[in-house]
């Protein structure tokens, strides 16, 4: 288990739900942010989806 560096709350990394907005966020958190495995489910979800909101890179 380990605590996400956002929200404190304990996670397993190995065990995330798959989700086009956790690809995103573990995406984001491999190449932009340098915090794989260190990001709980939670918040991957929210990066991923301002992501593919706001970040043109994510837009189709």
């Amino acid at each position: 288990m380990v605590e996400c560096l956002h929200c404190g709350q304990m996670f397993d990394p190995e065990e995330l739900p798959d989700s086009p907005e956790i690809q995103v966020g573990l995406l984001l958190a491999r190449e932009r942010f340098n915090d794989e495995g260190q990001v709980c489910a939670e918040c991957l979800t929210s990066r991923g989806r301002l992501a593919m909101m706001y970040d043109c890179q994510f837009r189709r």
